[in-house]
């Protein structure tokens, strides 16, 4: 039996073609996914069928739509949110004439195509967290970052009734249940106990599949500490340094308050002067002074508290700062094999890099390419990528996108989008149609800007392919130009940049008997400042409501019972958190 245990749930009937629908948070992590399917167990008794809504725990911003038949039919869909800090609602619709998906209720992608007429026996609608054994699916797994939690909110089910209905497309579908979780429903579910397959590195116990406080918590976990339980201390797993920046990535999600005290960071022969923790929950940013590139750095840690109740904490642990070479411009990438010419080799994406692919395998042609003097480049392909992401300094930036079609011999027989910095750039590129086969096509994309350190590519098939080799969205080189730089550091009256959040320094501070906060925003949305204990128990609400863009400031005296000391002031707007240090004297 594997060290990891995981949890699914299933329906004890099966039932053919319908509406079903999750509104559900996945677990973040690498190695790991949490999933919304419906399959039929019968199999190999009667016909593979299976439609999933998959999340895998190493992208924030993609979501897996897939039909196995037992062929896959793969598209990572780009989504503009982060999928792991809130519950959305994911489902699809399934009829014998297409399969759609859908995210918060609006269809995002469809398919139409022959393999849908064999999606036509019986499945059960299931929901499951493992981590498999293919690491260019989900990334390299790491035991540290147990135990992860899925929360699933409810789950609907509505029949397939053509002309009929009161729900769904053209209102096909009857609406039949929904299970809100508060009670744990033997009539119409059971849970996987010593359950497991080829592939999956956990086994699957009924210990791991809780129902508490109106939800469906699935666990992964090690082998002693089953159930929703979380009794790990929070740990590093890396930590690197850019110019006067250090990002450290911890194993799971933080609480805000000592994660944002940079006393608790400490870097040899140098000064930590800033904590921020990023939107994840689980990444701190680390403002320092006195770092230079050429020289050896160690990071210690303390007193890090992560976000359970009662909360386990980090008392130290040490570990070296990554401090690599910057990239040199214009980057030249052989995005699928090894260095050619001026090219650098291709290599999977990790905290240790700079650049690299994240998903996906390499083939390779004896064809001649046309329409280039550097054949050898186009031969090797990198199939199924889901995205590239290279280090570079902020400012605009252009990319030159080089590929040659190898395997399929006719237009609409692999298609796919490519988005950029959260923007598409190109939709349904058809390199068939555009070049034909064995034949060079460069596309030139200008005018990107970066302002996060990362330009960050994503594909997203519309036609798939077929089989495993060559399927999906591919690349074969890749050029980077650096266009210009910018320093991203603003006055303090300046409205900060895309979804972030600013709190300035209550005035004044210390005070007695009031004083003013001020937070600028660069999106709307609610706002709530609450007060904290040094020690990080919640004290009082100052203020909630809806923020609007621009700058927003609160007056505030304290209550009576409120004592003389240091408080800890945070501002949540949307998904960011920021907050500042209160001095109360009485």
């Amino acid at each position: 039996m594997s060290d990891e245990r995981g949890a699914e749930l299933r329906t004890l009937e099966p039932v053919l073609y319908g509406k079903f629908e999750s509104q559900f948070k996945p677990a973040q992590g690498e190695g790991l996914v949490s999933s919304f399917f419906v399959y039929n167990d019968d199999y190999p008794n009667t016909p593979w069928v299976e439609i999933d809504v998959e999340l895998l725990g190493r992208f924030p911003q993609v979501v897996d739509m897939n039909t196995m038949t037992p062929g896959s039919h793969l598209r990572t869909h780009y989504v503009p949110f982060n999928t792991h800090l809130d519950f959305y609602v994911y489902g699809f619709e399934w009829t014998p004439d297409y399969v759609a998906w859908f995210i918060n209720g609006q269809e995002v992608y469809r398919q139409t195509e022959e393999h849908v007429t064999d999606l036509n026996h019986p499945a059960k609608i299931m929901m499951n967290i493992w981590n498999p054994i293919h690491e260019d699916w989900v990334g390299v797994w790491d035991e540290r970052v147990l135990p992860r939690f899925a929360y699933y909110d409810w789950v609907r089910y509505a029949s397939y009734t053509p002309g009929s209905g009161d729900t769904g497309t053209n209102n096909d579908f009857t609406h039949e249940w929904q299970d809100e979780f508060v009670e744990f429903d033997t009539t119409r579910w059971e849970k996987s106990d010593d359950h497991t397959w080829n592939g999956n590195q956990s086994t699957f116990i009924k210990e791991n599949a809780v129902i508490e406080d109106g939800h469906l918590i699935l666990c992964l976990t090690d082998n002693e500490h089953i159930g929703y339980q979380d009794q790990t201390i929070p740990y590093v797993l890396w930590a690197r340094a850019r110019g006067d920046s250090t990002t450290v990535r911890f194993s799971e999600e933080l609480d805000p308050v000592s994660s944002q005290n940079e006393n608790n960071f400490v870097v040899t022969d140098a000064m930590v002067l800033s904590a921020t923790l990023k939107p994840d929950q689980r990444t701190v940013g680390l403002m320092t002074s006195g770092m230079e590139m050429d020289n050896s750095y160690n990071l210690t840690v303390l007193g890090i508290n992560d976000d359970s109740q009662p909360p386990n904490t980090q008392m130290g642990q040490w570990l070296p700062v990554n401090m690599p070479q910057p990239l040199s411009f214009p980057l030249m990438v052989n995005s699928a094999g090894s260095a050619y010419n001026e090219y650098l080799s291709d290599q999977l994406w990790s905290s240790g890099v700079e650049y690299g692919h994240m998903n996906g395998n390499y083939q390779v042609t004896d064809q001649e390419i046309d329409n280039t003097g550097h054949e050898d480049l186009y031969r090797s392909s990198l199939n199924r990528v889901v995205s590239y992401k290279v280090r570079v300094p902020n400012g605009v930036c252009s990319v030159t996108l080089k590929f040659s079609e190898n395997h399929y011999l006719e237009p609409n027989q692999r298609t796919f989008d490519i988005f950029i910095e959260d923007s598409i750039w190109i939709s349904e590129l058809d390199v068939f149609a555009l070049a034909g086969q064995f034949n060079a096509f460069d596309t030139t994309l200008n005018g990107i800007i970066v302002n996060d350190g990362v330009l960050d590519l994503y594909f997203s098939a519309i036609d798939y392919g077929s089989g495993y080799e060559y399927a999906g969205p591919f690349l074969n080189a890749m050029v980077v130009a650096q266009d210009s730089t910018f320093e991203l550091e603003a006055p303090q009256d300046l409205l900060p940049r895309k979804d972030q959040i600013i709190l300035f320094q209550n005035y004044p501070n210390p005070f007695n008997p009031s004083t003013t906060f001020r937070f600028s925003v660069s999106k709307p949305g609610k706002s709530e400042l609450n007060l904290y204990a040094v020690r990080g128990q919640w004290v009082l609400q100052v203020f909630s409501g809806y923020s609007t863009i621009g700058d927003h400031q609160v007056e505030w005296s304290p209550v009576d019972h409120l004592s003389s000391g240091l408080y800890i002031a945070r501002l949540t707007h949307n998904s960011s958190i920021k907050t500042k240090r209160v001095l109360i004297i009485k």
